[in-house]
C-alpha cells in the first residue's frame, strides 16, 4: 500500500510540474521546458498504469483506503489527459474593437502586436495579451491569433 501511494504522489506530481514551470515567477529554461512537456507526456501512461496496478490490489484487499486510492488515481488520469495550462490560461473570445483615436487606455510607450491583413489593421496591446495570453480573432476572411 505504502508503495502505490507514493507512485500515486510521484503521478500527482507529474501532472502539476507542467503547470508549476508556467507560473509568471519561474525563470523558464529550454531544458526545463521539456522537462515539462516529459513530465506532462509521462503522466499519462503512469496514470494507466497506475490505475490498473490499484484496481488489482483493490481486487485482493478491498478496504476503504485503497477504494480512496483509486479514486484518486482515476481522477489523476482524467487530468492527464487534460491540458491543464488551457484552463489556467484560456484564450480570449469575441474581443471588442476600437478605433485608436477612441481607445483612451493606450500608452504611446506601448508595445503592440501589430497586424495588417486584406487591407485591414489592427493592432493588440500586449499587457492586454500578457492576461490571456491569445485572442482568437478575425481580421477581414482570416482569421487571427496573436499570442504572447
Amino acid at each position: 500500500m505504502k508503495l502505490l501511494f507514493w507512485l500515486s504522489v510521484l503521478n500527482l506530481a507529474l501532472i502539476v510540474t507542467p503547470l508549476l514551470v508556467a507560473l509568471p515567477p519561474v525563470k523558464q529554461t529550454p531544458a526545463m521546458l521539456a522537462a515539462a512537456h516529459l513530465a506532462g507526456t509521462l503522466a499519462k501512461f503512469t496514470s494507466v498504469a497506475l490505475a490498473i496496478l490499484v484496481a488489482k490490489w483493490l481486487w485482493r484487499e478491498r478496504t476503504w483506503r485503497g477504494l480512496a486510492l483509486l479514486a484518486v488515481t482515476l481522477a489523476c488520469a482524467v487530468l492527464s489527459r487534460i491540458n491543464l495550462l488551457e484552463w489556467v490560461f484560456p484564450a480570449a473570445r469575441a474581443a471588442e474593437t476600437a478605433p485608436v483615436a477612441a481607445f483612451h487606455e493606450i500608452r504611446d510607450s506601448d508595445m503592440v502586436i501589430g497586424v495588417f491583413i486584406e487591407g485591414q489593421s489592427r493592432a493588440y496591446p500586449v499587457r492586454y495579451l500578457a492576461h490571456h495570453h491569445m485572442l482568437n480573432d478575425q481580421l477581414g476572411a482570416t482569421a487571427v491569433l496573436p499570442t504572447y
